[in-house]
């Protein structure tokens, strides 16, 4: 009887986690295109037999990661509002954060550049986003209904609206030594999303630019 050790296989899941792990580390590293699924299986430890038996591609690879990724951030921010009064400023900076992880954001936008020819994969990539937007709006409109206010928009705009300027303000941060936009700003943007209720009477002083809205 052979006092050997077998080798014990790693779970299906576990291969997918560890994949992921060495995906996220590959593609940061070099970039979407110059990434290739020989370099992530070293990296991961496996054949790239076990990569296929993960994923079908490596766009698919990549979609699984975005959305990891995405929800990671998504979760993050939560926390930052959930069970607190509304601080804008702590949101403005976790947000302003994310923008300052340039190699993250920076190969999304090189994998949506590429999406934009290939239909099929602009189809998925939109599946994807959709399910995390509607997350996010979902969170938007409990926590700001908990803090007795309203939304000036629909939930799902202002979703899509706070990516948006956490992906712009990313670009617009490559090669930049500080931040291009303060919490500061970035505080106000966030606030004319926000409004009391019409139910109820407005609390504080009237800005200016909504005394102008109010009849005379």
């Amino acid at each position: 009887m052979s006092n050997t050790p077998q080798r014990v296989r790693p779970l299906r899941r576990e291969v997918r986690a560890q994949v992921l792990a060495a995906a996220k580390d590959v593609f940061f590293d070099v970039g979407f295109h110059r990434a290739s699924l020989a370099q992530i299986a070293e990296r991961a430890g496996f054949t790239k037999g076990a990569l296929y038996s993960n994923f079908d591609s490596k766009d698919d690879l990549f979609l699984a990661l975005l959305e990891q990724e995405v929800t990671s951030r998504v979760e993050m921010l939560q926390q930052l509002v959930t069970g607190r009064l509304l601080q804008l400023g702590t949101v403005s900076e976790g947000l302003l954060a994310i923008t300052e992880d340039s190699s993250t954001l920076l190969v999304f936008a090189e994998f949506r550049a590429y999406a934009a020819n290939e239909p099929a994969i602009a189809h998925r990539l939109a599946e994807v986003r959709a399910h995390l937007l509607a997350w996010m709006a979902e969170r938007i409109e409990e926590e700001v209904a908990a803090l007795g206010l309203e939304l000036r928009v629909p939930a799902a705009e202002a979703a899509a609206l706070m990516a948006a300027l956490v992906s712009g303000l990313a670009l617009e941060q490559v090669g930049a030594d500080r931040r291009v936009v303060s919490a500061a700003s970035l505080d106000r943007v966030l606030m004319a999303l926000l409004a009391q209720p019409s139910s109820q009477p407005r609390a504080g002083p009237v800005s200016p630019t909504d005394a102008a809205e109010e009849p005379s």
